[in-house]
């Protein structure tokens, strides 16, 4: 395994004076390929802001995020866009799927953004794991919460990316999806080698994952994992 992730030091305030917030102080973290690591804590601890920051839709206060070899604070907008496409998956608890578009054409976007993400047999493969491949003619409103989940799922890793960032993939489902979701997450994690951070307020699910980092007060630390 090799590391793809780290963040160094990194902070994060909003505001000043009286208006100032610290949401993120001296963070250290980092990921390594094979991974699937939950971040938890209460609402408003910085779990939203730690995802943003990795992703590279917001910069640090202070302190270095690296992705790869890179330190995102060295790249350009543009090479910032061109990173989260070519590296970084997204996973959101509303699945993000584009509602006039039927399941095989929110892949096929994929390929007509970058021509050189066409990959016919790793589509095959998702379809199949996935188990969705009875769905390609469906569109999102005719699929169940699962079902979006697990097509949100097989867009990310399309692309083929180094890292999946899952933002509360698992809350609009019912306890049965949630698990199976989750279980889909592990799974490619160490199947395909992909390096996954899952935000989460459902502790039933840490078992699944390898480390657990809780975020509270700005503040992150390792926490004891849940079998």
């Amino acid at each position: 395994m090799e590391r793809v992730l780290a963040l160094k030091g990194v902070c994060k305030i909003f505001g000043t004076g009286h208006t100032k917030v610290i949401a993120l102080e001296e963070v250290d973290f980092s990921i390594q390929s094979g991974e699937f690591v939950a971040i938890v804590g209460p609402s408003g601890s910085g779990k939203s802001t730690f995802l943003s920051i990795v992703a590279g839709l917001q910069n640090p206060t202070s302190g270095e995020v690296i992705i790869g070899q890179q330190k995102i604070s060295a790249m350009t907008d543009r090479e910032k866009n061109k990173m989260r496409f070519e590296k970084i998956g997204f996973i959101l608890q509303s699945s993000n799927l584009i509602p006039f578009l039927k399941v095989k054409d929110q892949l096929r976007l994929i390929e007509k953004v970058n021509s050189s993400k066409k990959d016919k047999q790793l589509k095959k493969t998702l379809l199949k794991e996935l188990d969705i491949e009875k769905l390609v003619e469906q569109y999102p409103q005719d699929l169940s919460g699962g079902e979006k989940q697990r097509v949100a799922i097989a867009c990310s890793m399309y692309h083929n990316p180094q890292i999946i960032l899952a933002d509360e993939p698992t809350a609009s489902l019912d306890t049965k999806r949630a698990f199976e979701v989750v279980k889909i997450l592990a799974r490619e994690a160490k199947e395909q080698n992909k390096a996954i951070i899952m935000v989460t307020h459902d502790d039933r699910l840490l078992g699944f994952c390898d480390r657990i980092m809780k975020i509270e007060d700005g503040f992150m630390e390792e926490t004891t994992k849940k079998g």
